[in-house]
């Protein structure tokens, strides 16, 4: 089953929600990223998991979900990375954060 673009924005701002309910004293951000120029890279072993961009690895991301659609050929950005973060973590996770933030927060 493939999911709609609408579903997919419905799913993440109901995550979104759900996470504010739980950590309400907590500022959460959302970033989409549809970028193929960056380089990512997810480790994850069990409860552990460790998310780098362009090597620099980023703290407070409590949510993330990777898409990669090849159905369309004609489109050379297939891959698409959806955060929800907690921006005291992230913001200074590294100093690239606040452009991450700055280019890619909805």
């Amino acid at each position: 089953m493939r999911l709609t673009k609408e579903a997919m924005k419905t799913n993440l701002k109901d995550k979104l929600h759900e996470l504010q309910k739980k950590y309400p004293q907590e500022k959460l951000r959302v970033l989409v990223i549809k970028d193929s120029d960056l380089n990512f890279a997810f480790t994850f072993r069990r409860t552990i998991g460790v998310t780098t961009i362009e090597s620099n690895r980023y703290n407070g991301i409590l949510y993330q979900r990777i898409t990669q659609d090849r159905t369309d050929f004609g489109n050379p950005n297939s891959l698409k990375v959806e955060l929800i973060v907690n921006s005291k973590y992230f913001d200074v996770s590294t100093v690239r954060s606040l452009s991450l933030i700055k280019r890619y927060e909805i």
